[in-house]
Protein backbone atom coordinates (compact mmCIF):
# COMPACT_ATOMS: atom_id res chain seq x y z
CA UNK A 1 0.00 0.00 0.00
CA UNK A 2 1.71 3.46 -1.01
CA UNK A 3 1.32 6.47 1.06
CA UNK A 4 1.12 10.01 -0.21
CA UNK A 5 2.41 13.05 0.83
CA UNK A 6 -0.53 15.21 1.87
CA UNK A 7 0.49 18.88 2.12
CA UNK A 8 -2.18 20.96 4.10
CA UNK A 9 -0.61 23.89 3.87
CA UNK A 10 -1.45 26.59 1.74
CA UNK A 11 1.53 28.10 -0.86
CA UNK A 12 1.14 31.37 0.32
CA UNK A 13 1.68 30.49 3.53
CA UNK A 14 4.73 28.25 3.05
CA UNK A 15 6.27 30.91 1.33
CA UNK A 16 6.51 33.27 4.20
CA UNK A 17 7.44 30.53 6.16
CA UNK A 18 10.21 30.55 3.79
CA UNK A 19 11.16 33.78 3.65
CA UNK A 20 11.22 34.24 7.11
CA UNK A 21 13.99 31.39 7.35
CA UNK A 22 15.80 33.14 5.11
CA UNK A 23 15.08 36.95 6.33
CA UNK A 24 16.34 35.62 9.80
CA UNK A 25 19.64 33.62 8.14
CA UNK A 26 20.68 37.13 6.27
CA UNK A 27 19.91 38.88 9.91
CA UNK A 28 22.31 36.23 11.39
CA UNK A 29 24.90 36.35 8.48
CA UNK A 30 24.46 40.36 9.05
CA UNK A 31 25.22 40.46 12.48
CA UNK A 32 27.77 38.36 12.36
CA UNK A 33 29.14 40.60 9.59
CA UNK A 34 28.84 43.21 11.68
CA UNK A 35 30.53 41.79 14.87
CA UNK A 36 33.73 41.05 12.70
CA UNK A 37 33.65 44.32 11.33
CA UNK A 38 33.65 45.74 14.60
CA UNK A 39 36.00 43.65 16.04
CA UNK A 40 38.77 44.84 13.33
CA UNK A 41 37.97 48.66 13.50
CA UNK A 42 38.67 48.41 17.48
CA UNK A 43 41.79 46.21 16.52
CA UNK A 44 43.04 48.70 14.23
CA UNK A 45 42.08 51.63 16.43
CA UNK A 46 44.48 50.01 19.15
CA UNK A 47 47.06 49.60 16.66
CA UNK A 48 47.30 53.15 15.70
CA UNK A 49 46.73 54.38 18.93
CA UNK A 50 49.99 52.07 19.84
CA UNK A 51 51.58 53.04 16.82
CA UNK A 52 51.69 57.11 17.98
CA UNK A 53 52.82 55.76 21.37
CA UNK A 54 55.68 54.29 20.04
CA UNK A 55 56.40 56.84 17.13
CA UNK A 56 56.21 59.67 20.51
CA UNK A 57 58.57 57.19 22.48
CA UNK A 58 61.27 56.77 19.49
CA UNK A 59 60.93 60.41 18.63
CA UNK A 60 61.24 61.70 22.13
CA UNK A 61 64.50 59.04 22.48
CA UNK A 62 65.87 60.54 19.23
CA UNK A 63 65.37 63.93 20.02
CA UNK A 64 69.07 64.39 21.38
CA UNK A 65 70.65 62.38 18.84
CA UNK A 66 68.37 64.67 15.78
CA UNK A 67 69.00 67.75 17.29
CA UNK A 68 73.14 66.59 17.78
CA UNK A 69 72.75 66.22 13.78
CA UNK A 70 71.47 69.71 13.12
CA UNK A 71 73.70 70.95 15.30
CA UNK A 72 76.62 69.33 13.63
CA UNK A 73 75.19 70.24 9.73
CA UNK A 74 75.14 73.68 11.70
CA UNK A 75 78.68 73.67 12.27
CA UNK A 76 79.64 72.59 9.21
CA UNK A 77 77.80 75.10 7.41
CA UNK A 78 79.67 77.68 9.02
CA UNK A 79 82.92 76.35 8.93
CA UNK A 80 82.12 76.19 4.78
CA UNK A 81 81.57 79.93 5.02
CA UNK A 82 83.98 80.98 7.42
CA UNK A 83 87.01 78.74 5.10
CA UNK A 84 85.05 80.86 2.14
CA UNK A 85 86.03 83.93 3.56
CA UNK A 86 89.60 83.32 4.98
CA UNK A 87 90.19 81.89 1.25
CA UNK A 88 88.14 85.58 0.45
CA UNK A 89 90.46 87.33 2.52
CA UNK A 90 93.67 85.73 1.58
CA UNK A 91 93.09 85.89 -2.16
CA UNK A 92 92.70 89.58 -2.12
CA UNK A 93 94.16 90.67 0.82
CA UNK A 94 98.20 91.65 1.92
CA UNK A 95 99.40 90.09 5.12
CA UNK A 96 101.78 92.30 5.67
CA UNK A 97 101.26 96.11 5.92
CA UNK A 98 103.99 98.43 3.91
CA UNK A 99 104.17 100.82 7.53
CA UNK A 100 105.58 97.88 9.33
CA UNK A 101 108.13 96.85 6.91
CA UNK A 102 109.74 100.43 6.50
CA UNK A 103 109.86 100.21 10.32
CA UNK A 104 111.39 97.08 9.88
CA UNK A 105 113.47 98.16 7.09
CA UNK A 106 114.60 101.23 8.96
CA UNK A 107 115.96 99.61 12.04
CA UNK A 108 117.83 97.43 9.92
CA UNK A 109 119.67 100.35 9.06
CA UNK A 110 123.12 100.45 10.75
CA UNK A 111 123.95 104.03 12.32
CA UNK A 112 124.83 106.59 9.26
CA UNK A 113 122.94 105.24 6.95
CA UNK A 114 120.55 107.81 4.78
CA UNK A 115 117.70 106.90 3.09
CA UNK A 116 116.50 109.04 0.02
CA UNK A 117 113.90 106.78 -1.49
CA UNK A 118 112.02 104.02 -0.92
CA UNK A 119 109.48 102.22 -3.33
CA UNK A 120 107.37 99.20 -2.45
CA UNK A 121 104.94 97.54 -5.57
CA UNK A 122 102.28 95.12 -4.92
CA UNK A 123 102.50 92.59 -7.42
CA UNK A 124 99.46 90.01 -8.57
CA UNK A 125 97.37 91.09 -4.79
CA UNK A 126 94.36 90.05 -7.02
CA UNK A 127 95.76 86.51 -7.13
CA UNK A 128 95.56 86.56 -11.05
CA UNK A 129 96.78 83.87 -13.49
CA UNK A 130 99.55 84.33 -16.78
CA UNK A 131 99.75 81.58 -19.11
CA UNK A 132 103.33 80.59 -19.70
CA UNK A 133 104.31 80.08 -23.48
CA UNK A 134 101.37 78.35 -24.57
CA UNK A 135 100.48 76.28 -21.70
CA UNK A 136 97.12 75.03 -21.68
CA UNK A 137 96.26 75.55 -18.15
CA UNK A 138 97.00 78.75 -16.55
CA UNK A 139 99.56 79.12 -13.69
CA UNK A 140 98.99 80.58 -10.44
CA UNK A 141 101.87 83.81 -10.36
CA UNK A 142 103.11 84.59 -6.30
CA UNK A 143 101.40 87.52 -4.86
CA UNK A 144 104.58 89.51 -3.94
CA UNK A 145 105.70 92.92 -3.04
CA UNK A 146 108.83 94.37 -4.62
CA UNK A 147 110.63 96.85 -2.74
CA UNK A 148 113.68 99.45 -3.59
CA UNK A 149 115.85 101.27 -1.28
CA UNK A 150 118.41 103.81 -2.03
CA UNK A 151 120.27 106.16 0.00
CA UNK A 152 123.96 106.81 1.44
CA UNK A 153 125.71 104.97 3.57
CA UNK A 154 129.38 105.89 5.40
CA UNK A 155 131.29 103.34 2.92
CA UNK A 156 130.71 100.01 1.60
CA UNK A 157 131.41 98.10 4.65
CA UNK A 158 127.96 99.57 5.62
CA UNK A 159 126.24 99.16 2.40
CA UNK A 160 126.89 95.43 2.94
CA UNK A 161 125.78 95.79 6.23
CA UNK A 162 122.24 97.27 4.61
CA UNK A 163 122.35 94.41 2.23
CA UNK A 164 123.22 92.00 5.01
CA UNK A 165 120.39 93.63 7.51
CA UNK A 166 117.25 93.58 4.82
CA UNK A 167 118.53 89.98 3.94
CA UNK A 168 117.88 89.14 7.84
CA UNK A 169 114.46 90.56 7.80
CA UNK A 170 112.12 87.05 8.26
CA UNK A 171 109.40 87.90 5.24
CA UNK A 172 112.41 89.84 2.79
CA UNK A 173 114.26 87.23 0.21
CA UNK A 174 115.77 88.36 -2.88
CA UNK A 175 117.82 90.62 -1.35
CA UNK A 176 120.06 92.13 -4.42
CA UNK A 177 122.36 95.07 -4.72
CA UNK A 178 121.64 97.25 -7.82
CA UNK A 179 124.41 99.82 -7.36
CA UNK A 180 127.09 101.02 -5.65
CA UNK A 181 129.17 104.12 -5.93
CA UNK A 182 131.28 107.46 -4.59
CA UNK A 183 129.33 110.54 -3.57
CA UNK A 184 130.43 113.26 -1.77
CA UNK A 185 127.71 114.10 0.89
CA UNK A 186 128.73 117.07 3.14
CA UNK A 187 132.11 117.84 2.08
CA UNK A 188 132.95 113.63 3.10
CA UNK A 189 132.90 110.32 0.55
CA UNK A 190 130.13 108.05 1.27
CA UNK A 191 128.82 106.01 -1.03
CA UNK A 192 125.15 106.04 -2.91
CA UNK A 193 123.78 102.58 -2.57
CA UNK A 194 120.26 100.72 -3.80
CA UNK A 195 119.27 98.16 -3.11
CA UNK A 196 116.10 95.80 -4.16
CA UNK A 197 114.07 92.77 -2.95
CA UNK A 198 110.99 91.05 -3.02
CA UNK A 199 108.34 89.76 -0.20
CA UNK A 200 106.30 86.90 -0.30
CA UNK A 201 103.26 88.20 0.12
CA UNK A 202 101.21 84.23 0.49
CA UNK A 203 103.16 83.09 3.11
CA UNK A 204 102.22 84.33 6.93
CA UNK A 205 103.94 86.57 8.74
CA UNK A 206 103.63 88.23 12.46
CA UNK A 207 104.29 91.55 12.76
CA UNK A 208 105.86 91.75 15.76
CA UNK A 209 108.45 88.97 14.71
CA UNK A 210 109.35 91.64 12.05
CA UNK A 211 110.07 94.57 13.76
CA UNK A 212 111.57 92.56 16.45
CA UNK A 213 114.08 90.73 13.71
CA UNK A 214 114.50 94.75 12.08
CA UNK A 215 115.55 95.74 16.09
CA UNK A 216 117.87 92.91 16.87
CA UNK A 217 119.86 93.61 13.51
CA UNK A 218 120.36 97.18 14.05
CA UNK A 219 121.33 96.64 17.70
CA UNK A 220 124.03 94.15 16.07
CA UNK A 221 125.37 96.87 14.16
CA UNK A 222 125.58 99.09 16.86
CA UNK A 223 127.65 96.43 18.52
CA UNK A 224 129.69 96.08 15.67
CA UNK A 225 130.15 99.89 14.97
CA UNK A 226 131.33 100.18 18.97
Amino acid sequence: MSMHEVNLVPPSIADRVARGRASRRVMLASACIGTVALGIALTARWIDARSAQMLAAAREAGAPVIALDEEIAKLRSEQRDIVASVELQRSVGVAIPASGLVRAIAGALPAGALLEKIDLNYENVQGTNKKIRRVAKDTPTTRELVGEIAGIAADESDVNSIVDGLGALAPISQVSLESSRSREFRGHNAREFRVKFRVDLDRRWKLPEITAAGAAVAESAKEAGQ
